[in-house]
């Protein structure tokens, strides 16, 4: 007698889906490129609030509220990165305080 393997119906094999070795690298950037970029970006922003506010200061921007505007961008911006580095902190902590 030959007993086959029990099956759940609609069950799927992880090995059929993801292969037998599913950790490998996906061809697109890493964290830390995308990291970096994000941090290029914020100071990208404040650069040119930097230059509205230079421009406001000598006459050449003319509307006050695009200086608000980029300055309040930049704010948003550094406060987000902030964040970021936080909850990156915080579970780096967490995982450094786990057990083996």
């Amino acid at each position: 007698m030959v007993v086959s393997s029990v099956r759940i119906p609609g069950a799927v094999d992880p090995r059929q889906v993801y292969g037998d070795n599913p950790i490998r690298g996906t061809g697109g950037p890493s964290f830390a490129t995308k990291l970096q970029e994000a941090i290029q970006s914020v100071d990208r922003a404040q650069d040119f609030r930097d230059e509205m506010v230079e421009g406001a200061v000598t006459g050449k921007v003319g509307e006050v509220h695009d200086v608000m505007i980029a300055a309040e961008e930049a704010q948003l911006a550094f406060e987000l990165m902030l964040e970021v580095r936080n909850k990156l902190l915080d579970s780096y902590n967490q995982i450094m305080q786990m057990q083996l």
